[in-house]
């Protein structure tokens, strides 16, 4: 996933160099980097929710549950920042109109019937 985050990060700012886009991305920062600790955070909730629930703590698993839903949005976020970043730059008027009858090339090997 790190590596697939590195090259989405560097398709996104070398697409916004190429065709010089202006509008201000989310994905300049380290993604890898804040992806990891979203999920370190997650991880961490969701084992003190699990901890609480064996004391039956009630308040403590209210608590971890919050954490839980803030870790979540964290992690949300970070693919939301994603989608808004692949919007802004697709939706420049820089790029030619797509074909109807389009199809992704053979020799990118992409599955088409994805």
């Amino acid at each position: 996933m790190m590596k697939t985050l590195n090259k989405l990060s560097y398709c996104i700012n070398l697409l916004s160099l190429r065709k010089n886009i202006q509008a201000e991305l989310n994905l300049n920062f380290n993604i890898t980097e804040k992806y990891k600790e979203y999920i370190y955070d997650f991880k961490q909730a969701v084992m003190l929710l699990n901890r609480t629930i064996e004391e039956n703590d009630q308040i403590a698993i209210q608590c971890a549950l919050t954490r839980v839903r803030i870790t979540s949005l964290n992690l949300s976020n970070l693919y939301a920042d994603i989608i808004d970043d692949v919007v802004s730059i697709n939706s420049q008027d820089l790029w030619p109109e797509i074909p109807e009858d389009y199809k992704i090339p053979d020799h990118y090997n992409y599955p088409q019937n994805k």
